[in-house]
């Protein structure tokens, strides 16, 4: 019964999202259509810059951003299991790694200085503008989990000595 009612959701979902685009090339329902096709500058103007996103839309792409000492470096696939007893977050990298990331692995697990950054973890509008941030003074990798594919860190723990929210 389910998959019935989706399919009609589905089906007047089509037939609004038919209806603006007719009603953008100006064309009345029941009314014949001239084969030639809408100008290319009518569709442009109708869209927004952004491509078509709008305030309210849903996530998309990137979600999450890390910054490392207040510059942009990675952005963040999914974050998990914020433990504030344990000062530990989970975190799981996106396709796209940065080796200033690699490096502060490195750091951590060689036990050098530059191992403790300030991390900020910000979450993401529609488009790409940071909403919520995550911040976590004295930040170390405590923890990694390797890639089956490419042998690199793709989950990361990270331990952690003060977190607010801002």
């Amino acid at each position: 019964m389910s998959r019935f009612l989706g399919g009609r959701r589905a089906a007047r979902a089509a037939g609004a999202v038919s209806a603006v685009l007719l009603a953008l090339t100006g064309v009345v329902v029941g009314t014949a259509v001239p084969a030639t096709a809408a100008p290319a500058v009518a569709v442009r103007a109708a869209l927004p810059d952004d491509g078509g996103l709008n305030p309210g839309d849903i996530l998309t792409g990137h979600n999450f951003i890390m910054q490392l000492d207040g510059q942009s470096v990675e952005y963040i696939a999914e974050v998990s299991g914020l433990d504030p007893d344990n000062h530990t977050v989970t975190l799981s990298r996106g396709l796209f790694r940065s080796p200033i990331v690699q490096r502060w692995i490195d750091d951590a697990i060689a036990g050098r200085e530059g191992r403790l950054k300030n991390m900020t973890i910000g979450i993401c509008d529609y488009a790409g503008n940071i909403v919520k941030r995550y911040n976590f003074g004295g930040a170390f990798v405590e923890k990694i989990v390797l890639d089956n594919a490419t042998h690199e860190p793709s989950i990361l723990t990270v331990r952690y000595f003060t977190f607010n929210i801002g």
